[in-house]
């Protein structure tokens, strides 16, 4: 069953003087004074001194919040959230509810408390547990999800707090009703225009790197068509030894991985304080498996800032020890050769397949193709025959993976570090060819 979050009211300020058992106001009392208000009550429900009323449609439940009802010649207004959970005293208050997630249960709820206090916020209620709901009944049920929430006194205009903080040492993600998203803008893939959705587009497919219509990209009709260039070494795909899709043994950050992908994922969701994808990332059977559970983590603003090189010092990993990996990249690597990865990503890739990546002028591709240029810089920075060094990724024999607990795995992946990172970053392929015409 579906329902609308429920409006609520206290019996006591319902029953008001009233305290003969037969003159009490009862449920059926209620569904005939609401029923006046809006036709579609679907639950009338008393828990203890608090009443919540269900009502089928959003429009009936804003409707009977904003007017309430009237019952034996008094009028009774209603709260749009539980006021014993919200420590309010009256339904004219108004609170906002602060959730904090990726902070492990085991910490105490003492260093959640003082991290918000350093905001200057007037706290109405305790600190709570968010409990998981069923997907489609939303009822909620007894097993906690980690998350933890408080209400406060609405803050200033203008005023917001961080997505991102510390607490305990550890990075969290902190959100509320109006504080700004971190989204990207929609875009659509049909069209290439923003604020709306491929489908429900107005408009006829349009090529991705010329915005025409008639085509797509690398047909000969697109303005920035090409004849494939020698230099450039397009990958993608598991198949491909240079593509992080690739399943390899691959240990980084303290811990064997199934390829460089579930490498980049598992440290984006310890970065992120998320500990369960982590673990789920390390058991996804393919890289695609591990990107799939790696999208649906809110990422820290750490791991944004230092994704680059998280993913530099990954791919060092990948050339000292995978050799068919090694000597594929130095067999590569000519004078100018550009290294691009030929899939839709726009940050990391070319944003085309390996037929548009090819048949498009570099200067052109709508990505920004950074995984290509680490690959570049790789190349470049490390000796083409393995040497007896060890990357910083590489943990000592002595400390075995399995031995690593997560707080010291979170110790060391918190704490920024110098990366086995050499010599200056290559220019973009983009900037190459504009340079050569």
């Amino acid at each position: 069953m579906e329902l609308q979050k429920p409006i609520y009211f206290k019996d006591k300020e319902l029953q008001g003087q009233i305290t003969s058992d037969s003159k009490r106001i009862s449920d059926y009392d209620i569904s005939i004074a609401t029923g006046k208000i809006v036709p579609d009550i679907q639950c009338i429900q008393k828990d203890r001194d608090l009443w919540r009323v269900y009502v089928k449609s959003t429009e009936g439940r804003s409707k009977l919040l904003r007017e309430g009802f009237d019952i034996r010649n008094r009028h009774i207004s209603v709260y749009d959230t539980n006021p014993y959970s919200a420590g309010l005293d009256s339904p004219n208050e108004r609170v906002l509810k602060i959730t904090v997630k990726g902070i492990p249960l085991s910490v105490d709820d003492g260093e959640i408390v003082k991290m918000l206090e350093q905001f200057d916020l007037n706290f109405t209620s305790e600190l709570k547990y968010e409990h998981i709901r069923h997907p489609e009944s939303k009822k909620m049920t007894g097993i906690l999800n980690g998350n933890r929430f408080i209400y406060v006194s609405p803050l200033p205009d203008g005023k917001f707090l961080p997505r991102s903080c510390k607490c305990a040492g550890l990075h969290c993600l902190i959100y509320h009703y109006g504080q700004p998203s971190n989204k990207r803008t929609l875009k659509c893939t049909n069209c290439w225009e923003v604020n709306h959705s491929r489908n429900n587009c107005p408009n006829q497919s349009r090529c991705k790197v010329c915005k025409k219509e008639g085509h797509n990209p690398g047909d000969e009709a697109c303005d920035e068509y090409s004849e494939p260039i020698p230099n450039v070494v397009p990958f993608a795909g598991a198949s491909d030894v240079l593509s992080n899709f690739y399943p390899c043994e691959l240990k980084a950050f303290g811990v064997t991985h199934r390829s460089s992908e579930h490498a980049f994922q598992y440290v984006k969701a310890v970065r992120s304080g998320d500990i369960p994808r982590a673990n789920a990332i390390q058991s996804a059977p393919t890289a695609l498996d591990a990107k799939r559970i790696g999208k649906t983590i809110s990422a820290s603003k750490s791991f944004e800032d230092s994704k680059l090189e998280l993913m530099t010092e990954i791919i060092q990993a990948k050339f000292d020890q995978i050799p068919k990996f090694r000597e594929s990249l130095s067999k590569a690597k000519k004078s100018g050769s550009v290294f691009v990865e030929a899939t839709y990503d726009d940050y990391w890739a070319s944003g085309l397949d390996k037929s548009g990546t090819i048949h498009t002028r570099p200067s052109s591709w709508p990505g920004q193709n950074k995984l290509g240029e680490i690959l570049a810089t790789v190349a470049d920075s490390r000796p083409s025959s393995k040497q007896h060094h060890r990357s910083n990724s590489v943990p000592r024999p002595s400390k075995d993976a399995s031995q690593l607990s997560i707080s010291s795995m979170l110790k060391e992946l918190q704490t920024p570090r110098k990366r086995d990172c050499s010599g200056s970053r290559k220019p973009s392929p983009k900037s190459q060819f504009d340079k050569n015409g």
